[in-house]
């Protein structure tokens, strides 16, 4: 999938460009015009891929703007696939997670972990997996009085 969007490049007042994507939050910067506008790319790969993994499309900010900040408005695009997303198979994710695929199959459906399937097969993605490692939850159900907290 091939996702374009419009971004304003500023020289900034403390040296090199600032970038923002027109119509929507965030910004990133470069110390030249060039490596700003490959940041510009780099933001909406990522933000692009974030989407994919949720299973949404990435929704752009439109086309048209004018500049706010006296810059150049500049139009990426970049090209993202499921495939570009570190992912393990379920079972290797029961491994990492030391749980077993049953209770993966669980995160997943519950949200826990960002998953897809390629055919028969159930892809976790290695990030969900890295931050539900890192979240370091407790073995078992929570308590009644943390439950209802």
């Amino acid at each position: 999938m091939i996702v374009m969007q419009e971004f304003e490049v500023y020289p900034d007042p403390e040296g090199g460009y600032a970038v923002e994507p027109c119509g929507l939050a965030g910004a990133t910067e470069g110390d030249t015009y060039e490596e700003a506008v490959e940041m510009a790319v780099d933001w909406l790969r990522v933000h692009a891929l974030a989407a994919l993994e949720r299973g949404a499309e990435f929704e752009g900010g439109g086309f048209g703007h004018a500049p706010s900040h006296g810059g150049t408005i500049v139009t990426v695009a970049t090209s993202v696939e499921l495939s570009d997303i570190p992912a393990v198979t379920a079972a290797e994710a029961a491994e990492m997670l030391g749980v077993s695929t049953a209770r993966v199959a669980q995160l997943c459906r519950d949200g826990s972990l960002s998953s897809w399937r390629v055919g028969n097969t159930r892809m976790v993605s290695r990030d969900s997996i890295e931050y539900r490692i890192a979240a370091k939850p407790g073995a078992g159900r929570p308590c009644k009085a943390a439950a209802e907290a």
